[in-house]
């Protein structure tokens, strides 16, 4: 069997780091005494890794924990920030087998659309690291007597963002809406959907090794029923890609508490593969 025919054959399942898969699961807050959900492989339908689950207390310490480092970090200068970030650029791209075996396993996509994923991270990543100190900045503007009154435009943080994202993209949509946060002098408290953690720990570990402080990206584990309420209802500002019916929701829960949100709404739309279907 010729080696291209030996690697078409193998599965993300069987080629993951597994000593990897163990080090990422410590990133996830939650109690040493959680409940634990098993997540499977969709290549192969066998278990991938036990998740512990997080509960609304686990959240709060997040929460507790992310705005303790979003304060020194919104302290640091904007472009030491954005430096951290282009770092980010470089690190995706320097890890992208690594992650392209995990985007896989967890997801069940083909490689290809495993580093599309890569490169929209690592563009966003670029992006933000030099486009984020020129939109930041301060900025002057003429004052209501000119020559003798001035006025500074400031951009503050907003705190801490919680950001809800779906399995289908695990690496761009657990990272790309956080990098701009970040830039901006926020923490994200994060909750990717149950089948895409492993992506977001790996997302969180290689921003950690750019030099982004540990306590600023915490991740929760866990179904929204169980702690998405608790996301929400403790952020500054929600970031939410998911269903229209749940989006509602999150919309109605923020506005409550007059708290801005993004949402990136679809439906679920059925599909029928008839017998007849070409499908080579």
């Amino acid at each position: 069997m010729s080696d291209v025919t030996t690697a078409a054959v193998r599965t993300p399942h069987d080629i993951v780091d597994r000593s990897l898969i163990d080090t990422l699961i410590d990133g996830i807050v939650a109690s040493p005494r959680a409940d634990r959900h098993t997540i499977v492989a969709p290549f192969t339908g066998t278990p991938l890794a036990e998740l512990p689950l997080s509960t609304p207390d686990d959240v709060a310490g997040a929460y507790d924990a992310a705005r303790t480092a979003q304060r020194a970090w919104a302290a640091r200068p904007l472009r030491e920030r954005a430096r951290i970030i282009g770092r980010v650029h470089d690190l995706v791209l320097d890890r992208q087998s690594a992650l392209a075996d995990l985007i896989q396993a967890e997801s069940g996509k083909a490689r290809r659309d495993a580093f599309e994923e890569i490169g929209d991270v690592a563009l966003a990543a670029r992006y933000c690291a030099v486009r984020g100190p020129q939109v930041l900045r301060d900025r002057r503007r003429k004052g209501l007597v000119p020559g003798l009154t001035k006025a500074i435009e400031v951009r503050h943080p907003k705190g801490v963002i919680g950001v809800i994202s779906p399995f289908n993209y695990p690496l761009t949509l657990a990272i790309s809406d956080s990098l701009p946060a970040f830039v901006a002098g926020n923490a994200v408290v994060h909750k990717p959907d149950l089948q895409a953690v492993l992506t977001a720990l790996m997302a969180r570990s290689i921003a950690i090794e750019a030099g982004l402080p540990e306590g600023l990206w915490q991740i929760v584990s866990g179904d929204g029923p169980g702690i998405g309420g608790a996301v929400v209802d403790r952020a500054d500002f929600v970031s939410f890609t998911g269903s229209t019916a749940v989006g509602r929701q999150i919309s109605a829960r923020a506005g409550q508490r007059l708290v801005g949100a993004t949402l990136e709404l679809g439906g679920k739309n059925p599909m029928v593969v008839l017998e007849g279907a070409n499908l080579d």
